[in-house]
């Protein structure tokens, strides 16, 4: 995968790991390839081969293929990388007619590895029952690329604006399918429900809605009251995002296990940003300091903000300091 998780996981990690140097202890030699080489001779030279995000028959079929006859010449152990919950994906999100058909594929390829590595303890709880060996290795940003952290507040003269800057980035896969059972049957907005869509198109005149990435279907007839960013490179996107010059921030899921298996990646970002943000009271989000499930309390917690820049710096001081250790690869031996 060369978007988001395989950046983040596998490419940005392995170029760090070849720059590392514990001469007493480590050194590494990692490389990245998006094609499988069908040859044993390949793989001998490595202690580990890892394969990201796989789902389907043909990538079982590879992994078969390399337990049957490379792993036994070579010796060299397969291990299994997610990032995400590859089953039980609500049938609104557009991922879920992907994974929900792929699940035997899944669950076979992770009996067939010697191990697997992913991002959260709930996802570890989610496989175990498949896999016997999972190691949680929590996601981390590169500092060398999204640059360390400038707070907003000690970046610009600390008054407020006639129009606070409010924004999401993401995929549509938080949105409403509007092809699945769910949108015919009258659900909107998947992970932003009604009452935010209403909110956010009540409150065009009063705050700068900015919206990087999808935006959803529901929104479209006032793109042109909105700022909406279309998909950047993916090498682009620290830049990209640190350019959006966000007051607030704000990352909401609907409560399910899918979610609730997901990274915090996105308060890496908000706080890498030096922006306070507002989340939905989700597992990868339990202890920041503004969380609720309850819609009411999502746009009380979004109105202070704009109106208060005090609070913006208290809770964006309580945010860094919840993730601090977490934030960066080079950081607090993240990277080993």
């Amino acid at each position: 995968d060369r978007q988001g998780c395989g950046t983040i996981r596998i490419m940005y990690p392995h170029m760090l790991l070849n720059l590392y140097r514990d001469y007493k202890k480590y050194h590494f030699e990692a490389d990245y390839i998006t094609t499988f080489v069908n040859d044993p001779n390949f793989y001998k030279s490595y202690t580990f081969v890892q394969f990201q995000r796989s789902a389907t028959d043909t990538h079982l079929k590879i992994f078969n293929h390399y337990v049957q006859h490379f792993r036994k010449q070579s010796k060299v152990p397969i291990l299994y990388e997610i990032d995400d919950l590859l089953y039980d994906i609500p049938d609104w999100n557009y991922a879920s007619s992907y994974y929900n058909t792929n699940t035997g594929p899944i669950f076979e390829m992770m009996k067939v590895v010697d191990g697997m590595t992913v991002s959260t303890e709930a996802l570890k709880e989610a496989y175990s029952p498949y896999c016997g060996n999972i190691v949680v290795i929590p996601n981390h940003l590169p500092k060398f690329i999204w640059g360390d952290v400038r707070p907003k507040h000690l970046r610009e003269p600390r008054t407020l604006k006639d129009k606070p800057r409010i924004g999401w980035a993401g995929s549509e896969n938080h949105f409403c399918n509007p092809l699945s059972p769910e949108y015919k049957k009258g659900i909107r907005g998947g992970d932003f429900s009604n009452k935010i869509l209403d909110f956010i198109r009540k409150t065009t005149d009063k705050y700068t809605w900015v919206i990087s990435g999808a935006c959803p279907v529901e929104l479209n007839d006032i793109k042109n009251k909105i700022e909406f960013h279309p998909w950047v490179n993916i090498f682009a996107y620290p830049n990209h995002f640190k350019s959006l010059d966000l007051d607030i921030g704000m990352a909401l899921l609907m409560p399910c296990s899918f979610n609730d298996s997901k990274s915090n990646v996105k308060v890496l970002e908000y706080t890498v940003g030096g922006i306070p943000g507002v989340y939905s009271k989700a597992r990868p989000y339990s202890n920041m300091t503004l969380t609720s499930n309850d819609e009411d309390d999502i746009i009380g917690y979004i109105e202070t903000l704009a109106n208060d820049i005090d609070f913006r710096k208290e809770v964006f001081e309580k945010d860094y300091a919840i993730v601090k250790d977490q934030l960066f690869w080079e950081d607090n031996n993240n990277l080993r």
